[in-house]
């Protein structure tokens, strides 16, 4: 798969070119000024929400004089939008801003409803070709590089950051994952039946047990990738961060293509269709049945699965087609991730610590614990 084709395949990935976008507007306008392209969105994302019936509002403003765009006002903007040259740090911006806006246990917001609009797919792919034309984005349909591999441990103060279990055993998480499978699965069988469709939200991820290390590259400026780039987060302001050496012969799956994951669900699925069904159907309107890859049968072959950027951008979200029957969705992932099924890794060296300043707002950014210039 080509980087443009990566951009333009997924939700995930034209979410990223349309905040690539706005930022170059934000770059070349006032900043108090009017941004229409900006403008054009958010109305018309509004009227989205609206439509659907979800309880939305605007704050200090009249409903009824709010402007009615339309997808074509919309494209018309984005294609004269200038894009300004392309940095690592805009790339990068644009990329976390995209993965913030992932939601699989819900409708795709408006942003994202209008964004995959026929009407969009020429403008979105100037962008697309702008990005890929400037060669800061090539590395990312590269497959995992192992010498440059990070941990990084959330704060604690939110029971929920503690994510990875050193030092446990990776088959034992995995046979423990697969077992609370199962076992969700025939209680949510059996209990929710005869619940309306879209009326209950469980468990939408498709990931291996986040027990399990992973662990991310890194950005250009060193910043790991999983510090930012993380789906569902809870707004962390500390992290520790350890480099991680991996073996060199570890044998790691790549899912670059959609037909890599389809053909994990083929070859190692396991049926998740009671407690997917009613999440999976709301973020993509399929009814139907489910699966998702068994993790503990695909250790059996290698040493951990990387889920790239690219990949990400491209696959995450999407109603992949199995069969006749089944279908899956990659969700709870984060871009660059690899979830490792050995013991084998380890951490050399202090952890560094990282705070996010201006953290649960979109100009969060995490810097070295000592680094910051406010301070």
């Amino acid at each position: 798969m080509e980087l443009v084709q990566a951009l333009m395949a997924g939700a995930r990935g034209r979410r990223m070119l349309w905040e690539f976008a706005t930022a170059s507007e934000e770059k070349l306008l006032p900043a108090f000024g009017e941004h229409p392209l900006h403008a054009a969105m958010f109305y018309a994302a509004y009227h989205v929400a609206v439509e659907r019936g979800e309880s939305v509002g605007l704050f200090g403003a009249d409903e009824s004089s709010m402007p009615e765009t339309s997808v074509q006002q919309i494209a018309r903007r984005l294609d004269s939008t200038t894009l300004v040259p392309a940095t690592a740090a805009l790339l990068q911006q644009a990329l976390v801003r995209s993965v913030d806006s992932a939601r699989y246990w819900q409708e795709p917001d408006g942003e994202d409803t209008l964004l995959a609009l026929p009407e969009l797919a020429a403008p979105l792919e100037r962008v697309a070709r702008h990005l890929a034309d400037s060669g800061l984005a090539a590395g990312w349909m590269d497959p995992v590089d192992l010498r440059n591999q990070f941990q990084v441990e959330f704060d604690q103060h939110d029971p929920q950051g503690r994510t990875q279990a050193p030092g446990s055993n990776a088959l034992g998480l995995l046979q423990e994952w697969r077992a609370g499978i199962l076992a969700t699965e025939a209680r949510d069988a059996a209990e929710m039946s005869s619940t309306p469709l879209g009326s209950f939200s469980g468990e939408w991820w498709s990931k291996p047990s986040s027990r399990l290390p992973s662990t991310t590259g890194v950005f250009p400026d060193r910043e790991p990738v999983g510090l930012s780039c993380v789906e569902d987060g809870f707004g962390w302001e500390q992290a520790s961060v350890r480099f991680t050496s991996v073996p060199p012969a570890a044998k790691v799956l790549e899912i670059a293509t959609a037909e890599d994951w389809i053909r994990l669900c083929r070859e190692h699925g396991i049926e998740v269709t009671a407690h997917k069904r009613h999440d999976w159907y709301l973020s993509t309107g399929r009814d139907g049945a489910w699966k998702i890859p068994d993790w503990l049968a695909v250790a059996r072959d290698y040493d951990g699965v990387h889920l790239g950027i690219g990949a990400y951008l491209a696959l995450a979200g999407q109603c992949l087609d199995i069969d006749e029957e089944y279908a899956s969705v990659i969700a709870g992932w984060d871009p660059d991730q690899t979830f490792w099924f050995t013991d084998e890794l380890r951490c050399y060296g202090p952890a560094r610590e990282w705070i996010c300043k201006d953290a649960n707002n979109e100009d969060a950014r995490w810097l070295p614990a000592g680094n910051d210039p406010s301070s």
